[in-house]
């Protein structure tokens, strides 16, 4: 069976400080999980789960997604998992950032089967930095990012993607208001596009709430309607 995994991936350069930092924890205390596998600095949504209604996974994905407004965080220096023997990069999600995450995990558990950590309500949104440790590697890991600059700063969530079997399914693009494919959601020509829109978010010149506002106006416009009538 497939397995999935709903995730947000880093861009830009919050993605290239945090691959660097996971690259050089990893070589100054020797711990090896870099050597096979190349890290993709990451938020966790939805923690690996199976089903067997893909059309509906992706569906309801969609529609959670393009309902949503423009989701921030903030990341706040380094934590631990110290049961876990794990270390990462503490975020402090936005309101409706937390509602996204609740919301996806309710639309989804009826016809999927999910971790029980996506039953519970509260949860610690993190970005994992080192991991598999053992109790040595862990206190010698500890030791070094306490004397490390402490990485804060505040993020946009421009895109979530869907995972099956590791592999890009779908990719909700919160800027362009549009969901891709894994061909499409690798182009550079989509990704550039993105960039573009970001600046001019930034600058004013881009609402990427427009798609939510208008459906707000909508429904008051009909509540005003129903009131007169």
């Amino acid at each position: 069976m497939a397995h999935y995994l709903i995730e947000f991936r880093f861009q830009g350069k919050a993605k290239s400080e945090i691959k660097r930092l996971i690259y050089d924890i990893d070589k100054k205390c020797n711990i090896g999980n870099t050597k096979n596998k190349r890290p993709i600095p990451h938020i966790t949504l939805v923690a690996p789960f199976s089903t067997k209604d893909e059309k509906r996974l992706i569906n309801d994905f969609y529609n959670l997604c393009n309902n949503t407004n423009l989701m921030k965080f903030k990341i706040n220096g380094f934590n631990i998992f110290e049961k876990n023997n794990v270390l990462y990069l503490e975020v402090i999600p936005c309101e409706n950032l937390d509602e996204f995450r609740w919301n996806l995990s309710e639309k989804i558990r009826s016809y999927c089967t999910l971790k029980p950590i996506d039953y519970n309500k509260k949860y610690y949104f993190h970005s994992t930095i080192a991991m598999n440790l053992s109790d040595f590697k862990f206190n010698q890991v500890r030791r070094y990012v306490s004397k490390k600059q402490t990485p804060k700063f505040k993020h946009v969530i421009t895109k979530v993607t869907i995972l099956k079997n590791s592999m890009i399914l779908r990719e909700y693009d919160f800027l362009q208001r549009k969901m891709f494919d894994r061909r499409l959601a690798k182009s550079k020509k989509v990704n550039i596009r993105t960039k573009e829109l970001l600046k001019d978010y930034f600058a004013g010149r881009h609402d990427a709430n427009i798609v939510v506002k208008r459906k707000d106006k909508f429904n008051l416009l009909d509540w005003f309607k129903s009131i007169f009538k």
